[in-house]
Formats: C-alpha cells, sequence, structure tokens
C-alpha cells in the first residue's frame, strides 16, 4: 500500500512556468508481491500495483486576446482569462525487481531485526489519460489512448522483522521513458515520471525458524567458531583435573586427586562397584555384597565377612579364627593354642587375620577394627599367649625408610591393642620385615600390612 505522485509537464500557455507540481493529487495505490530471496543480501521480487493520477493546471492570465473577453489582471486590462485543465488516469504497473539488503551483515550484532533495503528493477506500466476543461467536467480536450510503456523502478526503505512477519516502509522513484502519461508533450520536455510512499508488510513461507534475510551471515562463522572453540575444550580440557581429556572421559565428576582408568573412571580395585577413593576395604572378595562404604556384609557379626565366613551362623560374641570358625575357649594343648597352631602344637599364622595401611601410613583404617577385636579375643581367653607382630611394607622405596616404617605399623598395632583392650604390653613383641618379605609381586596394596605370629 502507498501514494503516488506524477511529476508531469502539464504547463501552462507561455511554456516557461510549470505550476502543475503544486496541483498533482498524490492518490493511494495497493499492490501484491512475492520474494526469493537469492542469499544474505540480494533477492529477486516480482510485483503487481494499482493506482490512478489525478491533477489540474492553475487558472492564469495571458497577455492579448485570444478570441475571448478582455480581463482585468492586477488592475490592468488587456488580458485573457484561460480555462484550467485537469486530467486523471488509472495506473496499472507490474516491476521485477532484485532488492539488496543493508545492514545484515554485521561484525558487532549477531542477531538483528533492522535493516536498510534498495531496489533497482525492470517494470511496465499502463495508463489511459484523457484531459478535461477542469470548470466543465464534459469537455474532453485531449487523450492519450491506451498506452503500455517500460520504466525503471528504483527504491531506498528499511524493514523491520516481527517474528516471521516484517514492516517495511520505502520511498520510490519511477523513471519513465515516455512524454505522454499526463496527455501533455512539450519540446524539449523531459520524460514523466513518479514516485511512490509504499509501506508494506510481508510474511515469510518455508520450514526454516529464520529467513535467510534476516540471517547474518558473520553469525555462522560465529557458530562455527564456537563450535571449533567447544571441541578444543572438550579435546583440551579436564574439568576435573584427573588427567584424562574430557572427550574420552566417561567420569567428568570425580574428586581430584582419585586413580581413575584411562576411560576417566575411578579405580575399583576388588570390583565391588565403589571407587578405591571411597572404599573402606578395597580387597573384597569378588563378587562379595558391600555396603556404600565398601564394607562387606558380616551376617553374624563375628568379624568375618560372609564371602571368607565357613561358619556364617556362629553365636554372638564366640571366638572365631579367620575363617569365622568356632575358637574352643583355652583350650591350649602341646604348648600352642587350640585351632590356632598347627596340629603338632608348633607356632602358626594362619588363623590370624592381617591388618592393611595406605602408603607410606601407619594409621589404622576403622575398617580392620573388627580384625584386631578378633586378635584382641584370641589374647584375653588365652593369658598364657604371647604374639609377635611384624609389619611389612610395598616393594617400593628405600630399604632402610621401608624398616622404620614396617616397625611403625607393628608398634600401631601394639599401641591400639594396650590402649583398646587393655591387653598387657609385655606380652606383644613388634618387629619389622620392610620390604624382604613381599606377599604379591605386582599387588604393592597386599604388602602394606601387618602379619601376626604365636611366640
Amino acid at each position: 500500500m502507498g501514494l503516488t505522485h506524477l511529476q508531469g509537464d502539464l504547463l501552462n500557455g507561455d511554456g516557461n512556468n510549470n505550476r502543475f507540481l503544486e496541483q498533482a493529487e498524490a492518490h493511494l495505490g495497493y499492490g501484491l508481491g512475492v520474494h526469493r530471496q537469492l542469499s544474505h543480501s540480494i533477492g529477486l521480487r516480482l510485483r503487481g500495483y494499482m493506482s490512478k493520477f489525478t491533477g489540474r493546471d492553475v487558472d492564469y492570465f495571458v497577455p492579448g486576446k485570444l478570441n475571448e473577453q478582455p480581463a482585468s489582471f492586477n488592475g490592468q486590462t488587456g488580458y485573457t482569462l484561460k480555462v484550467a485543465q485537469k486530467f486523471e488516469t488509472p495506473l496499472r504497473e507490474g516491476t521485477l525487481d532484485m532488492t539488496y539488503n543493508f545492514g545484515n551483515i554485521s561484525f558487532l550484532n549477531r542477531n538483528k531485526n533492522f535493516h536498510f533495503v534498495a531496489t533497482l528493477g525492470i517494470g511496465v506500466f499502463n495508463f489511459d489519460t484523457k484531459v478535461y476543461q477542469d470548470s466543465t467536467r464534459d469537455v474532453l480536450m485531449r487523450k492519450s489512448g491506451n498506452t503500455t510503456e517500460l520504466f525503471v523502478p528504483m527504491s531506498l526503505g528499511f524493514k523491520y522483522k516481527i517474528s516471521r512477519v516484517d514492516v517495511g516502509l520505502a520511498y520510490e522513484y519511477h523513471r519513465t521513458f515516455t512524454d505522454k502519461v499526463d496527455a501533455t508533450v512539450r519540446t524539449l520536455s523531459e520524460y514523466d515520471h513518479y514516485v511512490m510512499l509504499n509501506f508494506s508488510v510481508n510474511y515469510t513461507f518455508g520450514k526454516k525458524n529464520k529467513p535467510m534475510e534476516w540471517v547474518n551471515p558473520m553469525q555462522i562463522v560465529y557458530n562455527d567458531l564456537n563450535d571449533m572453540k567447544e571441541k578444543i575444550d572438550v579435546l583440551s580440557g579436564d574439568k576435573d583435573n584427573d588427567g584424562v581429556s574430557d572427550l574420552f572421559d566417561k567420569d567428568n565428576s570425580t574428586v581430584e586427586g582419585t586413580k581413575v582408568y584411562g576411560d576417566g573412571t575411578a579405580v575399583d580395585t576388588d570390583g565391588d562397584g565403589i571407587p578405591d577413593s571411597k572404599d573402606s576395604d578395597p580387597f573384597t572378595a569378588k563378587g562379595a555384597k558391600v555396603d556404600v562404604s565398601g564394607k562387606e556384609a558380616d551376617t553374624d557379626t563375628d568379624g568375618v565377612a560372609d564371602s571368607k565366613d565357613l561358619e556364617p551362623n556362629t553365636e554372638p560374641g564366640a571366638l572365631v579364627n579367620f575363617q569365622g570358625v568356632s575358637i574352643p575357649v583355652g583350650g591350649v594343648s602341646g604348648g600352642g593354642i587350640s585351632g590356632v597352631n598347627g596340629a603338632d602344637g608348633s607356632n602358626g599364622t594362619g588363623y590370624l587375620p592381617s591388618i592393611f595401611f595406605d602408603l607410606s601410613s601407619s594409621m589404622i583404617k576403622p575398617v580392620y577394627y573388627d580384625r584386631i577385636l578378633v586378635i584382641a579375643k584370641v589374647l584375653k581367653t588365652n593369658p598364657s599367649l604371647k604374639l609377635r607382630v611384624t609389619g611389612n611394607c610395598d616393594i617400593r622405596g628405600n630399604e632402610s625408610i621401608n624398616r622404620k616404617l614396617g616397625q611403625k605399623r607393628a608398634e600401631a598395632i601394639k599401641k591400639h591393642l594396650v590402649d583398646q583392650y587393655a591387653i598387657d604390653g609385655s606380652r606383644i613383641v613388634t618387629d619389622t620385615k620392610g620390604k624382604e618379605d613381599p606377599a604379591a609381586n605386582k599387588l604393592n596394596a597386599m604388602n602394606r600390612r601387618v602379619d601376626f605370629s604365636i611366640e
């Protein structure tokens, strides 16, 4: 929809003054078009438009007598009043325009809802002009006849986007190649031309959420750079600082310092589903049921885990060996302990469980308190029994340092027995083997232990 205004050359009689522009009338026009966007900035538009032109020349006086009665003009006589002329014509046009968008390419704003639009094209328009005597509508003075001519349309305007609808305002100049639009042809005069002020409402069809016309090409570049940055960050990043790239890390939430496998999951030595960093007993038997802390179930509370308990229903408070088998109380035979020493009465070690320690540590872990309880029960039930506590270390490190660490581990066990269970310290002998007596070649955690033997 818009306003149309003709700029023609319907002149007054002396041929020098053009007062028609002061008397031309603007009229509403209506049109419909389709637009195809070829790239982010360039498109094609096909449009049809209808309106009309009307206008009149002013009354004027010229010197002399032209078979009309003289009239006074500014107090003078000898002038003739000429009859004003009025013209009108319907306007029908069709155009094919190339459109160019300014402003949708921006390095500062990734998304813009406003840009300028320029057009240039080719078109045809049809008119049938009739010129009448202004004072007498029925007196036809001349006409152009039904005429179709070429013209070149060009415009400059802007658009504002609202979802899939955008609105626009543009000033259009139509350069014709004819002087007959107002049915008045003057020698050496310019071609007639007309202008429009158009308001448009456009709706975009298609499946894309955002039409190409409103996509900033730089936004695509920014998005590609951002995607590349994210991939590089994933490839080189390590959010949980576990030494495994986020791209390959199956668990990005491991606590810093936790030992992990190559896929970033926490090490679980015994395969009980509890990572070693949270496992209070990382050496439970395969397939054993454990609680949330990794400690294996002990149904009869005899201090022996169910997976190792050969007598799972011992009476509460009963003394058992490391396999959960009841030990007769006070059963001294052959200078030894019934169920503890060998069949021939010689000293043995198999029935007393080992206690394990963390790397470079002599602190007793609470998970092993129940095992120390078993040792304390044996000592209390057999008052004449003396116990040797031997500390061991893994095969790494300096021999002298390991021997000292082994001694500290043995002393920690002795202190616990004395302080917690009131065992006479003279009945306990501590010793160290450092790294001389490894229980395993590769499982260093099994070598960081304290063993017990009967004196």
